[in-house]
């Protein structure tokens, strides 16, 4: 079935700026973009309800059950009431920026441009860990955190206790973006064009099971839909599906803009947000 566009934000409504973050989170869509807005959508891309989150560049959202968080490159993380919008509490307000937030398990993890990596336990700070390099991505999964700058893939295993101390397991040649993808874990080659899968397993080593060459220009986005599916987008505008079994292409869509955020709604279908504020929706027709 080809991957196609099924329905898109109206210019009335879309975001004025390039779009940074989408979510999708109990049915409806989240968009987070330069312009310093959040905007909320139905499931095709009717806009519900908007709100100016902060003054400038929201980097990233995330989704607990009944709060919404963001950050921006003003140093702040802010929490929003999922019902009202209305703004509960800002849990950080400090000069450097934070580029990426991650909800798992009760806890909201937040990663900054000077590696420090915080973990919030009912919107207090819990434990906080310098892992040394910038974190422009990152993921959790049990007590491991895979953490990208722009040159290496690292992979620290937090220790219990209240000290932050972690040790590195290792350090894989990659960069940005990363998606954790049912036992696979996929992010980026340092020319950020291809796609490198490895086994999401310490066992293992987290060995290597190959390498996707997936798109002519930097690919700015990766997510997972179910435990075998990777989709990712970039630069060069296309939406690529690939199937993790075999590594193997399964559907495309040339959108013709750069796309910076992704994510996967509850019946499959792909929201793709990027440049000058588009928002679109993809299906399998």
């Amino acid at each position: 079935m080809p991957l196609a566009v099924t329905s898109s934000s109206n210019d009335q409504e879309k975001h004025l700026k390039d779009i940074y973050a989408v979510l999708y989170h109990k049915d409806k869509v989240y968009s987070a973009a330069e312009d310093g807005k959040i905007k909320i959508w139905s499931p095709d891309l009717k806009l519900e309800k908007e709100f100016q989150a902060h003054e400038s560049v929201v980097y990233h959202i995330a989704a607990s059950d009944d709060t919404l968080y963001s950050c921006s490159n003003d140093g702040t993380i802010k929490a929003w009431s999922l019902d009202t919008l209305k703004h509960k509490k800002t849990l950080l307000q400090y000069n450097d920026e934070v580029a990426r937030l991650y909800f798992i398990e009760g806890k909201l993890y937040s990663g900054d441009d000077k590696g420090i990596l915080t973990i919030w336990e009912d919107d207090t700070l819990s434990r906080q860990f310098g892992l040394v390099e910038e974190i422009r991505d990152f993921k959790v999964f049990q007590n491991f955190v895979y953490a990208v700058r722009d040159r290496d893939m690292c992979i620290h295993e937090l220790i219990g206790g209240n000290k932050g101390r972690y040790v590195t397991r290792i350090s894989l040649e990659g960069c940005s973006p990363i998606a954790l993808v049912g036992n696979k874990l996929c992010f980026a080659n340092r020319a950020a064009c291809d796609i490198c899968v490895h086994d999401n397993n310490k066992t293992s080593g987290f060995k290597q099971l190959g390498i996707i060459k997936a798109h002519e220009m930097i690919v700015n986005a990766l997510c997972g839909c179910g435990d075998s599916t990777l989709i990712s987008a970039g630069y060069d505008g296309k939406v690529k599906q690939w199937n993790l079994n075999d590594l193997q292409l399964m559907n495309s869509c040339n959108i013709g803009a750069c796309i910076n955020g992704l994510c996967v709604g509850s019946q499959g279908q792909i929201y793709a947000g990027g440049n000058n504020g588009f928002l679109h929706r993809l299906d399998n027709k």
